[in-house]
């Protein structure tokens, strides 16, 4: 069976659609949450109400994660069109990065309480700052990218997420050789590592836009 892109599926059928809906609302909340949160943990902003603006909204996500992959099974247990498998297995598997998504900017809100009592917040706007921006942009071009089958936009998405991996390798390197603070080093450490894993799955769900559905996540491994 040679299996299309998402863009192909689209063409084919409605379902896909409502639940493409579903998973750029998520995508409109880890926005809204990683801003939040680098505001708090880049920038020094005051935490202010963790549980409405961070929780709750992951919360939400929980809840559209759980809500798709009904609507999966309840629309696979009722039709016999054999071309709807390959649309459940794009939408299994970008549920699971949008929840992810979430979850790691949890872990990146928790660094805040192993900081130092008086962070010096222009380090940390210096080591993280350019990251913090482009992860932003990232998430609308994501959005964007699935949401209208954007094979242009999800090209952009997945040579960004490859660039700022290395760079955030080169700068966990760079912070483990340098005379920072133990407290400090730790820190940007872990943000950096959360930085990289949610671009991962920012690449993961752009990269069913582009390729077929048995290649998803693994679009730069090359097939022996």
């Amino acid at each position: 069976m040679k299996f299309g892109s998402i863009l192909d599926l689209f063409r084919q059928d409605n379902w896909s659609n409502e639940l493409a809906d579903r998973i750029g609302e998520m995508l409109e909340l880890g926005r809204d949450m990683f801003t939040y949160t680098a505001g708090v943990v880049v920038e020094g902003k005051e935490d202010t109400d963790p549980q409405t603006l961070l929780y709750d909204r992951d919360k939400r996500i929980n809840h559209l994660e759980r809500k798709i992959r009904r609507r999966i099974v309840s629309h696979l247990s009722m039709t016999n069109q054999g071309a709807d498998i390959p649309s459940a297995l794009i939408f299994t598997n970008v549920v699971k990065d949008g929840e992810r998504i979430g979850d790691y900017i949890k872990n990146m809100h928790e660094v805040r309480a192993m900081m130092p009592e008086s962070p010096d917040w222009d380090l940390y706007r210096k080591w993280l700052g350019p990251s913090t921006e482009t992860i932003q942009g990232m998430f609308t071009t994501t959005h964007g990218a699935f949401q209208e089958s954007d094979a242009e936009l999800a090209g952009k998405v997945i040579k960004q997420a490859k660039n700022e991996g290395r760079e955030h390798e080169r700068l966990i390197r760079e912070v483990t050789t340098s005379d920072l603070a133990t407290p400090d080093a730790v820190c940007l450490v872990l943000v950096l590592r959360f930085f990289k894993r949610m671009v991962a799955h920012m690449s993961n769900i752009a990269s069913t836009v582009v390729m077929p559905v048995d290649m998803i996540d693994f679009y730069d491994e090359p097939e022996k």
